[in-house]
C-alpha cells in the first residue's frame, strides 16, 4: 500500500517537474517508528547534470526556527532563563525604542513583538538586531503577529551569548548530535558548498515570475543566523519529524520535556491569529491537524509537516521555486494516509489539488501575481520608480502613484510585506507607514533629491538605490 502511494507522489511529482520550475527535489516519509521512503528527483546542479542523492543537503530555511525554538526551551528547562524574561536581561544591548524593555523572549519565539520583519540587510546577525533600535515598531509587544526573521537572529544572539558558543555549534551540541542528525550542517558555508544542492531562482528580478519561465542559478551567499541557516538532507529532517512526533523524545531520550512542546504547539493568540506557537505552525488544512514549518532561502524552499494524529510526517526539499513543497507534504502526507487505510491514494492526491489549493498563501513559495507596476497618474512625484540593493533577498522594488497615493510594489514580496501596500504618511518629509494596518512596523522613507527626483530610498531601515527611471 505504501508503493501505491509512493507511485502516486512519483507521478505527482513528475507532472510539477515537467515544466522545468523545480530542477531538482527530495522528500522523505516518517512514522514515530522509522523511515517510510525517501526519495531523490531531477538535478542538484542542472548545468553538469550532478543528480539529486541521498546525501545532497539542501538549505531548510525558517524551519531552522523550530529548532532555535528547541535550544530555547532547553534553557527554560535548565531554569537559565524564563519564557517571559525581557531579552534584554539576557542581550543587555537589545533596543526597541519606546517597548526594547518590555519584549519577552515568548514574543520573539511568536512573531508578536511588534518589530519588522528584517531585510537581511547584513551578512551577519549582530548589526541587523542593533539596527532596532533606530526602527520604530509598530504597536505594543503581544498586540499582533507579525513575521520577524530579526527576531530569531536576536534569539540566536541571546543563545550564544548565554552559551558562550557560536549558535552554530550551541545547535549542533544541543539539536543535531543528540538526534543523530549527522548529516546536517548548522550554517551554510563555502565549507559544504560541494554537498549542496545549486539554488535556483527565476533569471529577471524586475517581473512576476510564473512557473516555466526561465532559471539561473541563485546568489551564492554564507549564512549561520538562527533565523534559518541549516542544510539537511530529507532523510535527516525525518529524523526531527520524528522528534515533533513522539513528544519531544529522541533515539536517545528526550530531547525536550512533552511539557515543553506542547507549549510550542499552542497557538498564541494575536488580533489576527496566524496558528503560530512558540517557533512552530499548528494548523488545520482540511480538516486535519498539522504541525511544522515552512522554509524558504535564496534558491531553496522546503517544507515540514507532521500529522499526530495519524503519526506520520513529511518534508520536501527542492532548488527551485515552482509550486510549493509544503503543500506537497501535505499531499504526501493525506496519501501515505489513504494507503494504510485503504483508500486509493491517487484518488486522495486529486481530492487535495481542489481541497488545499486555497492554502498556498503563506509556504514560502513565488507565487504568480498580478500587480500593476504601472506609474499611474499624476506621474510627476519625486519619489515614484525603482529602486535596487544588492540584497540577494530583495534586490528590487518599485513605487508607483495612484492618483495621489504612493503604492509599494514588489515582484516578489520578502517576509512581512504583501506583493503591494499602500504608503500611509507619518511626521517627517517622506517618511512612510508600509500598509493601511497601524500597527504595522514596515516603513519607507527616501531622501537624496537629485535633478527633482529622490536618489535613495529606506525600506525598514536598510538603503536601496534608484536604478535612474523617474
Amino acid at each position: 500500500m505504501l508503493d501505491d502511494a509512493i507511485t502516486a507522489i512519483d507521478g505527482h511529482i513528475a507532472d510539477l517537474r515537467a515544466n522545468g520550475s523545480i530542477p531538482g527535489l527530495t522528500l522523505a516519509v516518517t512514522d514515530r517508528d522509522g523511515l517510510l521512503a525517501d526519495r531523490q528527483y531531477g538535478d542538484a546542479e542542472v548545468a553538469s547534470g550532478r543528480p539529486v542523492a541521498a546525501d545532497t543537503l539542501f538549505e531548510i530555511g525558517s524551519i531552522g526556527k523550530t529548532f532555535c525554538a528547541v535550544i530555547v526551551m532547553q534553557l527554560v528547562e535548565e531554569g537559565a532563563v524564563a519564557l517571559d524574561d525581557p531579552v534584554v536581561r539576557h542581550l543587555p544591548w537589545f533596543e526597541v525604542p519606546g517597548t526594547g524593555l518590555r519584549i519577552t523572549i515568548r514574543h520573539l519565539l511568536s512573531h508578536t513583538a511588534g518589530i519588522t520583519a528584517g531585510i537581511d540587510g547584513t551578512p551577519e546577525p549582530t548589526f541587523q538586531v542593533w539596527r532596532l533600535r533606530d526602527l520604530t515598531p509598530g504597536g505594543e509587544p503581544g498586540q499582533r503577529f507579525h513575521y520577524s526573521n530579526v527576531g530569531y537572529k536576536a534569539l540566536g544572539l541571546m543563545i550564544q551569548r548565554l552559551d558562550g558558543a557560536p549558535y552554530p555549534e550551541v545547535l549542533r551540541r544541543r539539536v543535531l548530535v543528540p538526534l543523530g542528525m549527522h548529516s546536517t550542517e548548522p550554517a551554510i558555508t563555502n565549507d559544504i558548498r560541494p554537498r549542496l544542492a545549486v539554488g535556483y531562482e527565476p533569471a529577471r528580478d524586475d517581473r512576476a515570475w510564473d512557473e516555466g519561465d526561465p532559471l539561473l542559478p541563485a546568489t551564492w551567499l554564507e549564512t549561520d543566523t538562527a533565523d534559518g541557516a541549516i542544510a539537511s538532507t530529507a532523510a535527516d529532517m525525518a529524523v526531527f519529524a520524528r522528534m515533533l512526533l513522539d513528544d519531544g523524545m529522541g533515539p536517545n531520550g528526550p530531547l525536550i520535556s512533552a511539557a515543553s512542546l506542547a507549549q510550542m504547539l499552542a497557538p498564541v493568540p494575536t488580533v489576527n491569529d496566524q496558528g503560530y506557537g512558540l517557533g512552530i505552525y499548528a494548523r488545520e488544512f482540511g480538516g486535519r491537524r498539522l504541525i511544522g514549518h515552512t522554509g524558504g532561502m535564496v534558491g531553496f524552499i522546503a517544507g515540514l509537516w507532521c500529522g499526530p494524529e495519524a503519526g506520520l510526517g513529511a518534508v520536501v526539499l527542492q532548488n527551485g521555486p515552482g509550486h510549493g513543497p509544503n503543500i506537497l507534504a501535505r499531499r504526501l502526507l493525506r496519501g501515505v494516509r489513504a494507503a494504510q487505510t485503504g483508500r486509493d491514494p491517487a484518488a486522495e492526491l486529486a481530492q487535495d489539488l481542489a481541497d488545499l489549493a486555497a492554502s498556498d498563501a503563506d509556504d514560502d513559495t513565488i507565487e504568480p501575481i498580478e500587480v500593476d507596476h504601472s506609474r499611474g497618474e499624476p506621474s510627476a512625484s519625486p519619489f515614484t520608480g525603482t529602486y535596487r540593493s544588492h540584497d540577494p533577498w530583495t534586490p528590487t522594488f518599485r513605487v508607483v502613484l495612484r492618483g495621489d497615493v504612493p503604492w509599494l510594489c514588489f515582484w516578489s514580496a520578502p517576509d512581512g510585506f504583501d506583493d503591494e501596500q499602500p504608503l500611509v504618511a507619518l511626521d517627517g518629509e517622506w517618511a512612510y507607514r508600509v500598509g493601511d494596518d497601524p500597527l504595522g512596523p514596515e516603513r519607507l522613507s527616501f531622501d537624496t533629491v537629485i535633478d527633482g527626483h529622490t536618489v535613495r530610498a529606506w525600506l525598514s531601515g536598510w538603503d536601496y538605490y534608484r536604478t535612474g527611471d523617474a
